[in-house]
């Protein structure tokens, strides 16, 4: 529900909250996927977003960004071009996977301030 509920508040298709271990990323709760459940981490967005010192890791153009361009997530479906994930925390400090939206349209824009506010609660 909660996915499905932050792809209404951000007019997106695609709506994540992952867990990432060593060699994949799988879907705890999925909007705009289908049947897909998991990917391999190599190709996972979510694992830049744990790594990042931001609190809100944001791509506004997949084919802007030398990390993503050649992404078979973005080459192929689901297509993406803009990608939001805000780390999911461990209350021993673990980043252990994150609550993400999805579009297959830039944003070149990014997120406002008060969608960032948003994402980060929702998170929460």
């Amino acid at each position: 529900r909660i996915t499905a509920l932050a792809s209404r508040i951000f007019d997106i298709p695609i709506c994540l909250v992952s867990l990432v271990d060593i060699g994949r990323q799988w879907f705890m709760s999925a909007t705009g996927l289908g049947d897909v459940r998991e990917t391999s981490r190599e190709v996972s967005f979510c694992s830049h977003a744990i790594l990042s010192e931001s609190d809100v890791f944001i791509v506004p153009e997949t084919f802007d960004d030398p990390r993503f361009i050649n992404n078979g997530l973005v080459t192929g479906p689901p297509f993406i071009r803009f990608y939001a994930g805000v780390p999911l925390t461990s209350p021993e400090g673990y980043k252990l996977g994150t609550f993400c939206i999805i579009d297959s349209k830039p944003r070149p824009q990014g997120l406002s301030l008060n969608e960032k506010q948003n994402l980060r609660e929702l998170a929460d």
